[in-house]
């Protein structure tokens, strides 16, 4: 088995085993190794430092976690406050347009400039769409409505009906 490619709980499981047999060697109170002389306690400190941090770093990813969460929902709550509350409340008391919005972090709302090109662009479709479907402006709907009223209307027979004679 490599123990340089096991997971943290296998290797922690090492760790461990080597702990337990380490301490109960009663000849490994010094080490010699590629020449290097090590003591009980220089074998057993970075096992034991390694043993304790895979569950500190379970408990700070979960603690991390949790805090990632609780900002992502004080997010949402701040950003609706400001969308649905605030920024109405201040383009209600200061105008939409105002430059006194910035002072609170908001900016105005931009008034678009239309050129001259647009605005003849616009007039003549609104003039080709009048001509396409017949509509008329207020004086000609109301000069059409009093024609209309002073026709006397007469009532339509169905074609066919009997009109009843006079007797």
């Amino acid at each position: 088995m490599q123990v340089q490619n096991s997971s943290k709980q296998s290797l922690v499981s090492i760790c461990n085993a080597l702990i337990t047999g380490i301490t109960a060697l009663a000849s490994a109170n010094t080490v010699v190794s590629a020449g290097k002389t090590y003591t009980r306690a220089q074998l057993l400190a970075p096992l034991q430092a390694y043993v304790v941090l895979p569950i500190v770093t379970a408990a700070a990813k979960t603690a991390y976690t949790k805090a990632v969460a609780a900002e992502a929902e004080a997010k949402a709550a701040a950003v609706a406050m400001i969308e649905d509350v605030l920024k109405p409340f201040l383009q209600q008391l200061l105008g939409k347009s105002s430059p006194d919005l910035e002072t609170y972090g908001l900016e105005p709302v931009k008034v678009p400039e239309k050129t001259v090109a647009t605005k003849a662009a616009a007039i003549q479709k609104s003039q080709a769409t009048r001509k396409a479907l017949g509509t008329k402006g207020p004086v000609q709907k109301a000069a059409a409505k009093k024609a209309l009223d002073a026709e006397p209307v007469t009532p339509a027979t169905p074609a066919g009906a009997a009109v009843p004679a006079k007797s």
